[in-house]
């Protein structure tokens, strides 16, 4: 049986939920369809976290403009959703002349381009914020309004923030066909099929096979593997700022950053693949990730690694952004958003929702909306516990004592209009098993407890 909307977005990525939380400000009845058992279960689940300015994107792009916006928009609307963001900034840094060149004709560039608060310094600088780093520095460029977010609780809050403004969500779903008729567009999937006046395309690495099926192939997909090292929380007194280094043509390098959890990352490595399914963490990768950390960082290498991840980039053909919105056939795309995607989530909602609503049908918007709040995952954030469990037990019992997660949270998790629908989805909720220990404590014990209340029982 077929079910009417006004809008199908397929894929609920970051970028997807952002659009969603968008669409669902209009009176507009629309659907947020995943593939995957949980949103943010793709491409969203392995970046840096590094909320970036778009100062170290192409300038006069449609990246830049919506990188900047979208920035600008999570520290306004961000905290409202419990979101956290640490302002730490960001040092890129040249380790040689012919870089110490590149890096001041780009700080001119970025200061023409706007980023005023971009400031080039030298080592002194350099060597203060970072007493830690390699001996031989000679300039960087200091972005202070660069900072780091949880990069799992966001896509989560947004689309909480969707549900709860009216839009519907439906998972395991992948679109496996894609016709126009009767004035609409009909969506097959193994659970029924979806109609609806417009289809705002957001799958990721899926993105162009999902056009296909609509008769559009304006790009090519060429998946970039990205594999990171993080290490554990007792080397965070290291480093208290992102390090980046001199960004090449077409790949910005591995960075260095802390977490809002508290441990510091290495990555991304930048490996072009032919199966975009191709997630593996290889011996090559992760020896150019402690070859990096070791030129930057050497003592980083003192401290233990307590995990390692990939995430494959949705690239095409193309460098740029590929947003192309086909008035006329009712269809928007929103293609090869790469590793700016969690930057520029929230730009490209507010762009996206302003060719629909603003070109594409006639919806007001509503005037007033439901809030959200999600907990803060980050270190030194609200938990239930700091104050003595709020009168329940449940707040009091750890499960997951490398994080600190009780079974009052891992339960509330499970209670939530956007129940996780897989253990993994249950870490990235909470942080269970994402410590030290990488669930050898507690994982059998949160195992059951994820199939105990999956079935609505109580813990």
């Amino acid at each position: 049986m077929s079910e009417r909307f006004d809008v199908a977005i397929v894929g609920a990525g970051v970028v997807g939920c952002a659009i969603a939380r968008e669409l669902s400000r209009y009176t507009l009845r629309t659907i947020l369809i995943e593939a995957g058992r949980d949103l943010g279960d793709g491409v969203s689940k392995g970046n840096s976290a590094v909320l970036s300015t778009g100062a170290d994107t192409p300038f006069g792009t449609l990246e830049c403009r919506l990188v900047a916006r979208g920035h600008e928009r999570y520290l306004a609307e961000a905290p409202a959703m419990g979101l956290p963001f640490l302002p730490i900034g960001s040092l890129t840094i040249a380790w040689n002349e012919a870089e110490r060149e590149h890096l001041k004709a780009m700080h001119e560039d970025t200061i023409a381009a706007g980023f005023h608060s971009a400031d080039l310094v030298g080592a002194d600088e350099i060597y203060r914020r970072v007493p830690e780093l390699a001996s031989g520095a000679l300039s960087a460029i200091w972005e202070p309004d660069e900072g780091i977010v949880d990069p799992f609780s966001t896509p989560y809050a947004y689309a909480l923030d969707a549900v709860a403004n009216g839009v519907e969500f439906r998972s395991t779903c992948p679109v496996e066909g894609a016709q126009r008729r009767d004035g609409a567009w009909h969506l097959s999937t193994p659970k029924g099929e979806v109609v609806a006046d417009i289809v705002i395309n957001c799958g990721g690495l899926a993105g162009a096979r999902i056009d296909a099926m609509a008769g559009f192939a304006d790009f090519v997909m060429r998946p970039r593997r990205g594999q990171f090292i993080v290490f554990d929380k007792s080397a965070r007194p290291l480093l208290s700022v992102v390090l980046k280094p001199v960004p090449a043509p077409t790949y910005r390098g591995i960075l260095m950053t802390p977490t809002v959890f508290g441990n510091i990352l290495v990555g991304p490595t930048s490996e072009e693949i032919d199966d975009p399914d191709d997630s593996r963490v290889t011996r090559e990768g992760l020896d150019t990730l402690v070859a990096a950390a070791r030129r930057m960082l050497p003592r980083l290498l003192e401290h233990e690694i307590t995990t390692t991840y990939c995430g494959i980039r949705p690239g095409t053909d193309r460098p740029e952004y590929r947003i192309i919105p086909r008035r006329a056939d009712r269809w928007l795309t929103v293609g090869g958003i790469r590793s700016t995607g969690l930057s520029a989530s929230l730009g490209i909602a507010e762009h996206v929702g302003g060719i629909v609503a603003g070109e594409m049908i006639n919806a007001a918007r509503k005037v007033a909306t439901s809030a959200i709040r999600v907990p803060s995952l980050a270190v030194g954030g609200e938990r239930p516990w700091r104050n003595g469990g709020a009168g329940d037990a449940a707040y009091r019992e750890i499960i997951c004592h490398c994080e600190g997660i009780t079974l009052g949270e891992v339960r509330d998790a499970m209670a939530s209009p956007l129940a996780p629908q897989s253990l993994k989805a249950l870490k990235r909720r909470t942080r269970v098993m994402f410590g030290r220990c990488q669930g050898f404590f507690c994982g059998a014990r949160v195992q059951a407890l994820f199939e105990q209340l999956s079935k609505g029982s109580s813990p």
